[in-house]
């Protein structure tokens, strides 16, 4: 892949933290509600550190936003440690053209049941999300949660790489997103958008200019 370093902008840009949902997005993300509870309340018997679920709700009034006002340039959307799914569930309903890589085949397995019971067309795909040779840009930072995941890098099974998405979703670790973006300025394409879901009711949207 060439890789096409450049600079993020953050973009001023409005999405309503208290829009309403579509009924037929809230009896999704109501499934996903009774899914989440199912493993937690099993958690013991597959215990995951590194699973953290973001507020969908919230994701999906910054998604629709990003969608109705046309900020991307293309239909592509990726999501980095998709977990059970859901986030890239949602990009399906709205149109994009969903990819969501995850590292645990556990979740892998679980997310693509998702898929098929809300009837989502997307990609699941398990691997790495990292593009190849990204650890590199952590620095000294080797902490990262997601340095941790030793298998290789999903891209190749996609025929895809980074700079193939118009839209890319995080939602990283407490002091790693950082990093993600340095990974996105990195390998995105430009006029890429990268969305990143950092706590309740902050959700933060950039762009990447090649030069």
């Amino acid at each position: 892949m060439d890789r096409t370093s450049g600079r993020l902008e953050p973009l001023d840009w409005e999405w309503d933290s208290e829009a309403e949902i579509p009924a037929e997005v809230s009896s999704m993300l109501l499934e996903a509600d009774a899914m989440l509870q199912r493993y937690w309340d099993q958690w013991h018997r597959k215990p995951i550190e590194q699973y953290v679920a973001c507020d969908f709700r919230d994701v999906w009034r910054a998604l629709s936003s990003v969608t109705e006002q046309k900020l991307a340039t293309g239909n592509t959307f990726l999501e980095w440690g998709c977990g059970f799914g859901v986030v890239t569930a949602l990009a399906s309903y709205l149109g994009w053209e969903a990819v969501g890589i995850e590292a645990e085949p556990f979740l892998v397995e679980q997310a693509m049941g998702f898929l098929r019971k809300t009837k989502m067309k997307a990609e699941i795909v398990c691997g790495n999300f990292l593009p190849r040779g990204a650890e590199r840009l952590a620095g000294h930072q080797a902490n990262h949660a997601s340095l941790f995941h030793q298998v290789p890098s999903a891209y190749e099974h996609i025929d895809l790489q980074c700079d193939d998405f118009a839209l890319v979703f995080a939602y990283p670790w407490p002091g790693e997103h950082r990093y993600l973006q340095e990974v996105f300025r990195e390998y995105a394409g430009d006029q890429a958008l990268l969305l990143m879901f950092l706590g309740p009711y902050e959700i933060e949207l950039f762009r990447k200019h090649k030069s």
